[in-house]
């Protein structure tokens, strides 16, 4: 709703069109669309009809949607990652990544080119600075810079800007990749929990060396981290994936360890028996979940990784209800 009210004040500016008109134009593009597209979707269009350009202007980061062209934004470096090399399809190259802020919300940053990446890796860009980024384009919440794009220091001066993650309480209809959510919804279907081997010193998944020689428990016997090296006895962790269904669509959720002790204690999902009255008892159950949009490649749809999940208290809730009425 943030984006679409944003839409509906620049369309305003833009077109000197009062703002019930505008949202009349919207109501009515999607009520002949069958309620196909949601509101700022169509408010999209309707800005397009009339003409209207978000493309080339400076932007805040709350401004910011998915597939814009030609972005400009000037903002606080607050974090940078790591260069990593990547060869994929037999092309080998490095990608950058750094979290920009301002006043309003705060994004990821991906770089592709060489020269852009150099200003990291040689740190004439730094956390604290001000850059200024030309002629991107937005991916989901990210913003991409292409060997067209500029980026350098700038000269401005922001202050306070907005590092916590900004989450958004909609419908699973509405959720776009990228997008930090919080959802109430009820678990209609829970799958087998799947484990994989980690290494017990840094918690990274660990990779089997030696799948030849199989201990009694059919493992491979040697593993390996890539940063502490060999692992005698790796620790397992736990996967879990279900269902979430809001009333107006449904969604897999993907959930880790660390969330998953907020349901059940990890070991239990080992015992056949506990795992079933686990799964049992979970389905039909409302929850607020809140977590990441990411896009799974091997099915190509929208999942949330969990962040955090709360079984819903229905005595408490109507309490608080009855309380404001």
């Amino acid at each position: 709703m943030q984006n679409y009210e944003l839409l509906i004040e620049r369309i305003v500016k833009s077109s000197g069109l009062d703002k019930e008109e505008v949202e009349r134009k919207v109501e009515a593009k999607k009520a002949k669309l069958s309620g196909l597209i949601s509101k700022e979707g169509a408010a999209q269009i309707i800005a397009a009809e009339l003409g209207i350009s978000f493309e080339d202007q400076d932007l805040k980061i709350s401004e910011l949607m998915g597939g814009m062209r030609r972005v400009n934004v000037v903002a606080k470096v607050i974090n940078i990652f790591p260069v990593r090399e990547y060869s994929k399809n037999g092309r080998e190259g490095k990608v950058a990544n750094f979290i920009v802020a301002d006043d309003t919300g705060n994004t990821r940053v991906v770089l592709w080119d060489t020269n852009h990446i150099s200003l990291i890796e040689e740190e004439k860009i730094k956390v604290g600075d001000v850059v200024e980024i030309k002629n991107a384009s937005t991916r989901d919440s990210e913003i991409h810079l292409s060997g067209f794009s500029e980026l350098k220091k700038s000269l401005t001066v922001i202050g306070d800007v907005k590092t916590e993650t900004t989450v958004s309480e909609g419908t699973l209809a509405e959720v776009k990749r990228g997008q930090s959510v919080r959802i109430r919804g009820v678990v209609v279907q829970v799958f087998q929990p799947r484990f994989y081997s980690v290494c017990p010193q840094c918690n990274k998944k660990v990779i089997a060396v030696n799948t030849g020689a199989l201990s009694e428990e059919g493992k491979g016997e040697g593993f390996k981290c890539v940063e502490h090296g060999p692992v005698a006895v790796p620790k397992d962790r736990a996967i879990l994936n279900f269902v979430l269904d809001d009333g107006t669509d449904t969604m897999r959720v993907v959930m880790f360890s660390d969330q998953i002790v907020l349901l059940i204690p990890e070991e239990d999902l080992k015992d056949a028996e506990k795992a079933m009255a686990f799964r049992d008892d979970l389905i039909g159950t409302e929850i607020y979940l809140s977590g990441n949009v990411k896009r799974n490649q091997m099915f190509n749809n929208l999942e949330i990784v969990a962040s955090g999940v709360e079984k819903i208290d229905v005595e408490a809730l109507i309490g608080e209800l009855n309380k404001k009425d």
